[in-house]
């Protein structure tokens, strides 16, 4: 496949309002007025749902409690977040820059594990790109609109809930994106990871550890001195392999030393940027609020909930 044949990285049901919205409220079964305005104010700013349920329980910020478990059981504030940022410039730039190396190093016929990926988006688009995709998710509601996403766009994606019947050794690829700055242990995770990789196989990841600001109240500040440490990932085996500035993603291959035809200029620039992240993550949180921005031309504004 060359890069001119990649599919689009914008697809049913986010190149449409009412058909978002339909989806949305299939999804989460709250009344179409209420679901128009939660999409309305994401829209306006990316996050605000999270952050005003984040609220209206007390929740702590930034620190992994028992109310956060609840928080992600109960609320359903992360269907409009992941909406909103999966329609984004920004992930869809990363959804293309993903299809693009895959292409590049004919890894499009890859067995892939797409871990946390909510609204299935990032599982339809490699499913697309002609990969065998496993999508895990645990939220039901997510599970329910990627169901929607999956039938709108004629892709066989296999689902599972659990990973722990998983056999290691199992995949060429797996893809986990914005998840694992919202765990308790994210070197857990990651070993979990390198388990589940055949040798020389690919994680590729995108992770905002220094992202701590008041619209991602469930980003944990313990997991801030991660940001920029690719020992997260070198002491399970995975190995610096290609990558953009702000790993955005980083690509690690499952090998025993640095592989020679590694691609690793712009991982090893955005390395020191992404590590003063750990002292001071303000001006870097500023950076990826406004990188992160939906485009204007899919707002909502009429505030009578009508699109």
């Amino acid at each position: 496949m060359s890069f001119a044949s990649l599919p689009d990285s914008l697809f049913r049901p986010l190149t449409s309002n009412p058909e978002l919205v339909d989806a949305l409220q299939a999804a989460s079964a709250e009344p179409r007025k209420v679901v128009i305005d939660r999409l309305r104010k994401e829209q306006l700013c990316i996050g605000t749902n999270v952050r005003d349920d984040a609220a209206a329980i007390e929740l702590t910020p930034y620190v992994w409690s028992e109310r956060l478990i609840e928080f992600y059981r109960t609320t359903k504030a992360f269907l409009y977040e992941s909406a909103v940022w999966n329609r984004s410039p920004l992930k869809c730039q990363i959804r293309d820059w993903i299809g693009e190396f895959l292409t590049k190093k004919q890894f499009t016929d890859a067995n892939v594990l797409v871990y946390g990926d909510g609204l299935g988006i990032d599982s339809t688009y490699l499913s697309k790109v002609g990969c065998r995709v496993t999508y895990y998710e645990p939220s039901e509601e997510c599970v329910r609109f990627a169901n929607i996403v999956f039938e709108q766009n004629e892709v066989q994606v296999s689902h599972i809930t659990d990973t722990a019947s998983l056999k290691e050794k199992t995949y060429d690829l797996i893809v986990c994106l914005d998840v694992l700055e919202h765990v308790p242990n994210p070197p857990e995770i990651v070993q979990n990871f390198a388990s589940l990789l055949r040798e020389g196989g690919l994680l590729i990841t995108h992770s905002p550890f220094f992202y701590i600001e008041p619209y991602h109240p469930t980003h944990l500040r313990s997991n801030v001195r991660y940001s920029g440490d690719a020992s997260i990932f070198t002491q399970n085996g995975l190995q610096p392999y290609d990558g953009k500035f702000f790993w955005d993603p980083i690509v690690l291959k499952k090998c025993d030393s640095p592989p020679a035809d590694r691609n690793l200029w712009a991982v090893n620039l955005g390395k020191l940027p992404l590590q003063l992240g750990r002292q001071n993550s303000f001006i870097h949180s500023a950076v990826a609020r406004l990188m992160s921005r939906g485009e204007k031309k899919w707002r909502i504004t009429n505030k009578t909930g009508e699109l």
